[in-house]
């Protein structure tokens, strides 16, 4: 009954954040673009992918059916547009995500004092920012795309001094290698973990965090609530689509996550999700991004079977940056994972 409960809290939320999100543009004046976004209204809501950080798996032999599928995802040029990333997704509140993660730090490190972070799939740096700003002495950001790693450098500047706290490198989260640095934590937020589609790129990416932690190291792994998988509404047509707005530059950005011809491959547990991007000036449609992509829903159990096979053992499931939110929890929407390296 709890559980049940519980699914339903999170529905009932999804339906008011698309209630809320409003005005609506008028019929025929916007179109359609490509992401993911998992949304909750009240000040901490919401969270999202971050721009794809590993190269694609091998191929394999597939259904004519999934063959189709696969066709339909593309690569996330949403990613070579970082204004518009960086604009519609916004609403984070960075600054109380790092202090969630210096918490983590003093209950599960093995030091008290967060010294070191190096985040996978950063995008504009705006966790890595507010981590110099709050004092971190070294933070580093790994992404695949050279043009949210521009645009990151741009964000970073603005810091002044700090600045030279940050650093940033391209590189593949299943392959990276940084020439022997140690961190007290790596972060993959925003269900950034969910673009590596395949299970040995999984096991590598799990693998390169650990040869990158110090003893004792922290791995924080931000994912889709694992009720919103197992209850439907994550894969589940209309039941899955959300929508928000953001102001941007004298204007707004309209964000819709999902469509009702999207798919799920229950054999690959890969969701192919429609995300658009559209730059509203009063009425008209300037500008858009119109991306199906593909993202694996990986379980709990199967995150910590990845721990468990790389030298990590769970230190805590969190519902959302919070260390008073569970899974069980009724404000719970995502899961925050805590892996510690043994």
């Amino acid at each position: 009954m709890m559980q049940q409960s519980l699914r339903m809290c999170r529905t009932l939320a999804r339906r008011h954040a698309a209630a809320a999100a409003g005005p609506w543009p008028r019929a025929g004046a916007w179109c359609h673009c490509g992401f993911k976004s998992s949304r909750r209204y009240n000040s901490r809501v919401i969270s999202v992918t971050a721009q794809a950080t590993t190269a694609p798996p091998p191929p394999a032999p597939e259904s004519a059916e999934r063959s189709e599928l696969a066709s339909r995802a593309v690569p996330a040029t949403i990613y070579s547009r970082p204004e518009l990333y960086d604009a519609a997704f916004s609403y984070r509140d960075f600054k109380t995500e790092v202090r969630f993660l210096q918490d983590v730090q003093k209950n599960h490190g093995a030091s008290q004092q967060l010294t070191s972070v190096l985040e996978l799939g950063c995008g504009g740096a705006r966790h890595l920012a507010n981590l110099a700003k709050a004092g971190v002495p070294k933070v580093v950001g790994l992404d695949m795309s050279p043009d949210m790693l521009t645009f990151a450098r741009a964000n970073v500047a603005k810091l002044g001094a700090r600045a030279q706290a940050v650093e940033l490198l391209e590189g593949d989260m299943a392959s990276f290698d940084l020439s022997h640095k140690s961190f007290d934590m790596v972060v993959c937020l925003l269900g950034t973990f969910s673009h590596i589609l395949d299970t040995q790129q999984a096991i590598s990416c799990f693998r390169r965090v650990s040869e990158h932690l110090r003893p004792g190291g922290l791995f924080v792994l931000e994912m889709a609530h694992p009720g919103d998988l197992f209850d439907g509404t994550l894969i589940t047509g209309e039941s899955g689509k959300e929508v928000w707005e953001q102001p941007y530059n004298g204007g707004k950005i309209f964000v819709e996550w999902g469509d009702s011809l999207d798919n799920f491959d229950p054999v690959t547990q890969i969701l192919y999700r429609t995300v658009t991007i559209s730059v509203f000036r009063g009425d008209e449609v300037v500008d858009s991004v119109d991306e199906v992509i593909a993202q694996r829903q990986y379980t709990v159990r199967e995150l910590e079977l990845l721990a468990g096979m790389t030298g990590f053992e769970t230190q805590a499931l969190y519902g959302e940056m919070q260390l008073n939110v569970d899974l069980e929890h009724e404000d719970a929407y995502r899961l925050v994972a805590v892996y510690k390296k043994v």
